[in-house]
């Protein structure tokens, strides 16, 4: 199934959030005709509306967005290869235009780089597959009693499946069943608890149907947990934030430029050391940094090689990033320097090291391609620990708070 289907409807925050700026447009009656049905979920209705109110005010980004939304509809329920390139076409080009005026949202903005000629869903006939596809077209029509009869059914049929328990809770949201909804979803994350979908989809749904945003709050960070370098993890956290006037800002901690490698003589490493930065006297506990360096450079030789047998290639490894930020944040604890007195990125690298949190900042925050290929391993025994980082370091504040 098509990434992007998985937010074909999934506005419902985004919509929360300009509902104010959709009324002090003050349209007139074939935009509050349009916004009607494609709240009601009926967007191919919406559509020629949209293409209209597009095509007349072609400052407001809702209207192209909405527009490239119920062109994504129109997409699902069509078979011709030619149509539907012609309407992939023209999605992304709305999606663009409203990307330009200002829509901030991460699923119009991967609409603006859509492919034309990618495929839209995975081929198979099999008895599943074949549930679900009817269950998009009555979905993406508003019937949702008829999608939701359709999805079940292919859960049903094959229960190895992650999209229909998802969309059959996204059904059911859509229904305001929130109890049915909550269900669906706890299958879907049982099916494959390392997706994010189906935590941010139940987060929404407790947002809109339950107004419990603390509920919600713990859906949104177990959705980064399961995927942290996705925007769509991020997506609905950054929305209950703004909601709920809460903050989201992980621990400063600057670190020295890596060591150079000289690509004709792999042997050859140059540490860069700022000796400004790492000056005692005006920082205190600074020198440490120098550690920092040293321990990195050591993995560019036979070190990496050690560690990891099994790679051909040197890459910055969370083994590497944790052994060289542990042996700054040791050597500043020793030092037993005030806490007032440390600058803001050795402070906060202490206190992640005290809190035995240091690795999930480096792999949460601090992560480059390298070292995200340690993710998955370390979350499949530190699942429960990266949650609490994310909880303790990361969402501050908001309507309650549990620091």
């Amino acid at each position: 199934m098509d990434r992007k289907r998985f937010d074909v409807h999934r506005l419902i925050i985004g919509t929360f959030l300009i509902l104010a700026t959709l009324t002090a447009i003050g349209q007139e009656d074939e935009g509050a005709k349009a916004n009607a049905l494609y709240k009601a979920g009926k967007r191919l209705d919406a559509l020629p509306l949209y293409e209209n109110l597009a095509k007349a005010n072609p400052k407001e980004l809702i209207y192209h967005e909405r527009l490239a939304d119920c062109l994504t509809v129109k997409e699902l329920q069509t078979t011709d290869p030619a149509e539907i390139k012609a309407l992939r076409i023209r999605e992304r080009d709305e999606a663009k235009r409203a990307v330009e005026l200002g829509d901030t949202l991460v699923y119009i903005q991967a609409m603006a780089n859509l492919d034309p000629d990618g495929n839209r869903v995975l081929a198979s006939s099999s008895p599943a597959s074949t549930l679900l596809q009817e269950a998009e077209k009555a979905f993406t029509t508003g019937d949702f009693s008829k999608a939701m009869s359709k999805y079940t059914q292919a859960a049903e049929a094959d229960p190895t499946l992650y999209e229909p328990p998802l969309f059959a809770g996204d059904t059911a949201y859509q229904l305001k069943d929130l109890k049915t909804a909550a269900v669906w979803f706890a299958r879907a994350i049982a099916v494959n608890p390392n997706r994010e979908t189906a935590y941010r989809y139940w987060g929404d749904a407790i947002i809109r149907l339950s107004n419990d945003p603390m509920a919600a709050r713990e859906k949104f960070i177990n959705a980064i947990v399961a995927e942290p370098y996705s925007k769509y993890s991020w997506q609905g956290i950054t929305q209950w934030a703004q909601v709920t006037k809460a903050v989201i800002l992980a621990p400063k901690i600057d670190r020295p430029s890596p060591p150079i490698e000289d690509p004709k003589k792999p042997n050859n490493i140059t540490i860069n050391i700022d000796p400004n930065a790492t000056d005692d006297k005006k920082h205190p506990g600074a020198s440490a940094w120098m550690m920092y360096s040293i321990i990195r450079a050591s993995y560019h030789g036979d070190l990496f090689k050690k560690s990891f047998p099994n790679e051909k290639d040197y890459r910055h490894s969370l083994m590497e990033e944790d052994s060289a930020l542990s042996i700054v944040a040791t050597t500043v604890a020793d030092k037993k320097i005030k806490q007032e007195k440390l600058d803001e990125s050795l402070r906060n690298l202490v206190e992640l090291n005290k809190a035995g949190m240091l690795d999930c900042w480096i792999l949460i925050s601090g992560a480059d391609n390298g070292i995200g290929q340690d993710y998955d391993a370390y979350r499949k025994d530190h699942r429960q620990l990266l949650h609490d980082y994310l909880d303790r370091f990361v969402v501050h504040g908001g309507i309650s708070s549990a620091q």
